[in-house]
């Protein structure tokens, strides 16, 4: 009897053993990069969604900040591909020699939230999985286009950009070319001073913040419509995104669905105070109709297609109307 209850009890304490544990799991924090300091326009999109992650993910995971002072800009996506911290906020612009894919984002005509449903996050994310190591969480910035803008009026006709030196990024460089300009790259920091000695006649820049950067009091013209959209892409190191538990990574997510879903709320508010900025700036809009963005687009595609032929034709289905 007394052997019978000794074995019992062992089988007891190797059942408990064998159990998995029921404790909850310990608050994790993860430390991320942001391409720009969150005071500054999308650095500060970041930081509210950050708060809103630290406010509601209490006991679950946090997230602590650095910016480009203590990491610069344009190390911060290798930063994170490398596991040196584990999450970034930061455009797929800067990675393209690494994921040349990542660019297809910035031509898609649906919304992060509609990409999440139709399977293009999806194939996005794979790609990034395997070619920068990162998870990518969700995207925020969509809708708001870039600009030409410029100090001196356009000419009518095909090339209405024909004789003007502008700054450019490669990104749209094609897209200027075609439209008569003369490309230059030039930091952002040597704008004005450009704008100001005759250097550069104008310039590609996002609706917002032309007025931070002190440029709005020599900008005379902006080109309507907007072409391509601003993309910030959230990324966690993948090895790190792996060591989380089911509950941390499914906060995350749910996160970034809460981001998609704020998201045209916020930027429409901030769309319209940049509109605004510009108009009492002296900022006059010209009207280039619907084929100058179409034409970008099909310019980047094309320019695209050609150096991922495999992906970027399955992107473009996924990403456009």
């Amino acid at each position: 009897m007394h052997a019978r209850s000794i074995l019992t009890a062992g089988s007891v304490l190797l059942a408990l053993a064998a159990a998995p544990s029921t404790a909850p799991a310990q608050e994790v924090t993860l430390r991320a990069a942001s391409f720009l300091p969150l005071t500054v326009n999308y650095g500060a999109i970041f930081k509210r969604w950050v708060d809103e992650v630290n406010k509601r993910g209490k006991g679950t995971l946090q997230i602590t900040v650095v910016g480009p002072e203590a990491i610069p800009t344009f190390e911060q996506w290798n930063a994170v591909k490398s596991g040196v911290v584990d999450m970034h906020s930061g455009p797929p612009a800067y990675y393209v020699g690494t994921l040349v894919e990542g660019e297809a984002a910035i031509l898609a005509d649906l919304p992060v939230a509609e990409q999440r449903k139709n399977g293009a996050l999806a194939y996005l994310n794979k790609l990034h999985n395997e070619k920068m190591n990162v998870w990518l969480l969700t995207a925020y910035a969509d809708g708001v286009g870039f600009h030409a803008y410029t100090t001196k009026p356009h000419k009518p006709g095909a090339k209405p950009f024909d004789g003007f030196r502008l700054r450019s990024t490669p990104n749209f460089k094609r897209f200027f070319e075609d439209l008569g300009a003369t490309t230059v790259t030039m930091p952002p920091g040597e704008v004005f001073t450009g704008l100001e000695r005759n250097v550069v006649d104008g310039y590609g820049w996002p609706r917002w913040g032309i007025q931070d950067m002190g440029w709005t009091k020599l900008t005379k013209f902006r080109y309507d419509p907007g072409f391509y959209n601003v993309i910030v892409n959230i990324m966690v190191n993948l090895d790190r995104w792996k060591k989380l538990d089911k509950k941390q990574q499914d906060f995350l997510t749910e996160m970034s669905i809460w981001l998609e879903g704020e998201w045209p709320k916020w930027r429409d508010e901030i769309n319209a105070k940049e509109a605004d900025i510009q108009e009492k700036g002296g900022v006059k809009v010209v009207n280039m109709g619907p084929e100058f963005r179409k034409r970008a687009h099909d310019i980047y595609w094309e320019a695209l297609a050609k150096l991922s032929p495999r992906h970027i034709p399955e992107l473009r289905k996924l990403l456009t109307k």
